[in-house]
């Protein structure tokens, strides 16, 4: 297998380490990503959507569930069309449980490895992501 194949599969390994982390906690990792971006307060709908990279659709879904499970909940604006989702109590206690989950299990992958080789690579990843796209020379 080659380093490029090791890397994508690290990347899927590491999201089912996640995921099984934030499970512990009765979330799911996109669920977790959604009160992230939602702690420092409220968002539209769309905006959630367009920062975690899921559909409106499935973003109503999710936001639908975990208002049920007390970790969010709607409001409105000025503005009465426009929906506003924020972070409850729950929701806060939920996030800092599962980034404490992350935190302990992220620090036990780095203490096998050069966590500033780590930081390099995904740094570079985001300078890639900021510039504008490549043509592809195929």
């Amino acid at each position: 297998m080659e380093n490029w194949e090791l890397i994508l599969r690290g990347f899927r390994d590491l999201r089912r380490l996640l995921q099984r982390e934030a499970e512990q906690v009765g979330v799911s990792v996109t669920e977790v990503q959604i009160l992230y971006q939602i702690i420092d307060g409220p968002k539209k709908m769309g905006e959630i959507a367009d920062m975690v990279g899921i559909s409106k659709s499935s973003t109503t879904e999710l936001i639908d569930k975990m208002e049920s499970k007390g970790l969010l909940e709607r409001g409105r604006g000025e503005d009465k069309r426009i929906v506003f989702v924020k972070i409850t109590e729950k929701g806060i206690s939920t996030l800092n449980e599962t980034r404490a989950r992350y935190k302990f299990l992220i620090e036990q992958i780095l203490k096998e490895v050069k966590e500033d080789e780590v930081l390099i690579f995904f740094k570079k990843v985001e300078e890639i992501l900021d510039s504008p796209p490549r043509s592809s020379s195929r």
